[in-house]
């Protein structure tokens, strides 16, 4: 996110106005594409009655409203984790707070939180309480642990809420991109009925050169998102000025009585609409989850002004058509556009144009979570190529961009038509929506540390809105909607299960380790004879030149070990904290041979979205030996982890203030010719004999 607070006032006015225009590039691809398919998702057959149409478009209106307007622009916007937003900002958020970890390898010794791991000076024990998170009320006594603390339920059934609600997101990328690139591309058969045939084979062609640009990163083509989908809006604006003009009485379905009287003339058949009702406000929870691209106030005011009055205005466009002529419903958007070849085509090219960048930032959040999933120990390590020296978040996923390319392929040929994947679309925004509502009304109590009253209010009120849609989507879950529901359950098991698992092999390799102060323990000998022994518990050091490594009771080293220091740096990586990681002992085991500089690293992953460079570093000397330090680097869940010759300038820099008397380690030093040599372990895992 950038940082507005830095120049005058002035400039960070200019500054929030640039980017609430370039976020409508990002944010709003999927439901400014959503006009495409809404009114076709509302009714299966031409409405026989105005009334019909005045009330779906009220409710459109009203949903459009409370949902997107008032409960994610100006509620959950503000539960922010640190500028970062989506369902996993809102777990960090809840587990901070509550003084838990959000990965399963630090549930040992080690604290989320980043003012525990402050590098700067801690003054007092008052200062030192305070970072570790313990609830300090007001007046200066220490309250109890919230709900989530004290109930090991409550995290698990937290944990697994949030995971299925990022599985829901990837699942939902899975129909986002089809029946956002066919609704566009159905246009060409309203001017050219003999193209008809042509429309899945072209849908696929777009998709399929979409996913193969994406090892390109979007970078290139990321600058000329806003410009198009600003255009777009302002056709589907013009459009809908257009239709209103020929039925100016369509202003009056503006009338909340509207909507009231559409349920109680159709009954359950209207609350079974509401599934195409919903599809108006799909595109919402992207406004909360490219939160940390922008910034709050940016899309306070491009949604609000760029945004909410076209859709409305398209919206009610199409609706004043349809009672002038309800077999328009067969294609909506397009039968409604106006049949000037030279403004029809324009509208035609900027739609699939604008499906396309929907489809892009649907790809792209996929590739992010399950980026995040990886930083908490919640998916399998795959390859990340970050396609930009500049911008971190841009990053791309071979293996998932490709497994997404076919599954979006074959179900382009399965359904044909967006009429066909409108019953299966939405499930899984549906649920995501919900489980936004449960997290933000816990923030409000925990969190915003406001009246339970509040949070009781907000829940009854938006969690009512949210089951209604849910409820009205489920029904379409026999006729499609299992595909992304099913997706989802397999996800979060994955997710769950290899959670788990990362738990399970870190607890089995600290307790086939020992803290580094316990395998070097003793007192160190210093003498000015270079032939005189230094010795101490398990380590013998010889003209300080050649290492005695015992085996101290370790069953990873079965005798005496004579160790050579050889030139260089040997980085020795560790998920297990301050201990010895397994990576050390194999090493020493099989290469007689221990760097003269041996640095354990341990990288945490916290509880905030970012870390500044100031706070990514904590070096501790291990005294017992020399040229022997324990580091620990820290990573916000949302960065990428990279370790190259400034990370190592920095971790040197930083040896040499707390270790001046390294003479080894230099500014000028050689990083070619194995000079520095990383080391990683690799486990094989196998099962107990007695394992079910």
């Amino acid at each position: 996110m950038i940082d507005l607070e830095s120049g005058t006032k002035g400039s960070s006015i200019l500054l929030t106005l640039n980017l609430a225009f370039k976020s409508i590039g990002i944010i709003y691809g999927d439901i400014g594409t959503a006009p495409l398919i809404v009114y076709t998702g509302i009714f299966s057959d031409p409405p026989t009655d105005p009334q019909d149409v005045f009330g779906a478009l009220s409710l459109i209106v009203w949903s459009l409203t409370i949902v997107v307007l008032i409960k994610y622009v100006f509620i959950v916007l503000r539960a922010d984790d640190n500028g970062e937003g989506g369902t996993f900002a809102l777990y960090s958020l809840l587990s901070r707070h509550s003084g838990l970890s959000v990965r399963g390898n630090v549930n040992f010794d080690d604290d989320l939180n980043l003012s525990k791991h402050n590098s700067g000076n801690v003054n007092s024990e008052d200062d030192l309480s305070i970072t570790k998170h313990e609830s300090i009320s007001t007046n200066g006594s220490q309250e109890s642990p919230n709900f989530i603390k004290r109930s090991i339920v409550v995290q698990n059934i937290l944990l697994v809420v949030v995971l299925f609600g990022s599985s829901l997101v990837m699942s939902d990328g899975l129909l986002t991109p089809p029946i956002s690139v066919i609704s566009a591309v159905e246009g060409i058969a309203v001017p050219a009925p003999s193209l008809t045939p042509a429309i899945v084979p072209i849908s696929c062609v777009i998709l399929f050169v979409l996913f193969l640009s994406q090892q390109f990163g979007t970078g290139k083509v990321g600058s000329l998102f806003s410009p198009i989908i600003f255009l777009w809006f302002i056709a589907i604006t013009s459009v809908g000025i257009w239709n209103i003009s020929q039925f100016p009485e369509i202003f009056k379905a503006y009338n909340p009585y509207y909507a009231f009287n559409y349920f109680a003339r159709r009954k359950d058949a209207g609350f079974t609409d509401l599934g195409g009702i919903f599809l108006a406000v799909t595109g919402s929870e992207a406004l909360f989850a490219d939160l940390g691209h922008f910034n709050r106030e940016a899309i306070q005011i491009s949604f609000p002004v760029l945004v909410y009055i076209p859709l409305i205005l398209v919206y009610t466009g199409q609706a004043a058509r349809l009672i002038l002529d309800p077999t328009l419903i067969a294609n909506t958007f397009w039968l409604t556009t106006p049949s000037e070849p030279g403004i029809y085509w324009l509208v035609f090219v900027l739609a699939v144009l604008a499906t396309i960048i929907s489809s892009q930032a649907m790809i792209s959040a996929t590739f992010s979570i399950i980026y995040q999933s990886m930083q908490l120990d919640c998916f399998p390590r795959v390859k990340v190529i970050h396609t930009s020296d500049k911008v971190e978040g841009q990053i791309y996923i071979p293996e998932v961009n490709y497994i997404l390319m076919v599954l979006v392929i074959i179900i382009c040929i399965i359904f044909q038509h967006s009429k066909n994947m409108v019953v299966a679309y939405g499930v899984a925004v549906a649920f995501v929506m919900s489980i936004t509502t449960v997290l933000l009304t816990i923030v409000i109590f925990v969190v915003w540390r406001l009246p339970i009253i509040v949070s009781i209010i907000f829940f009854c009120i938006y969690f009512t809105v949210d089951a209604s849609f849910l409820g009205a989507i489920l029904r379409k879950v026999v006729s499609g909607g299992w595909l992304t529901l099913c997706i989802a359950i397999l996800i979060t098991t994955m997710m769950r299960i290899w959670r788990w698992g990362t738990v399970r092999v870190i607890r089995h390799e600290r307790s086939q380790t020992f803290d580094l102060d316990k395998i070097f323990k003793g007192e160190k000998i210093f003498s000015d004879d270079n032939n005189m022994e230094n010795e101490f518990n398990g380590i013998v050091l010889e003209n300080s030149n050649e290492i005695i490594l015992g085996n101290n009771d370790n069953a990873s080293i079965d005798n005496d070990i004579h160790l050579t220091r050889s030139p260089g740096i040997g980085l020795f990586y560790s998920d297990i904290g301050a201990k010895i990681p397994l990576s050390f002992t194999q090493f020493v085991k099989h290469f007689p041979i221990m760097p003269q500089n041996v640095i354990f690293i341990n990288i945490q992953t916290l509880a905030e979205p970012k870390v500044g460079d100031y706070d990514r570093l904590e070096v501790k000397k291990i005294n017992i030996c020399e040229g022997i330090y324990q580091v620990t680097v820290k990573y916000g869940y949302s960065e990428q982890v990279s370790q190259g010759k400034e990370f190592l300038l920095q971790l040197i820099e930083l040896i040499r203030k707390i270790d001046p008397t390294n003479k080894n380690l230099t500014h000028d030093l050689n990083f070619e010719d194995g000079f520095v040599t990383y080391i990683v372990g690799q486990q094989s895992l196998y099962s107990k004999p007695n394992s079910p």
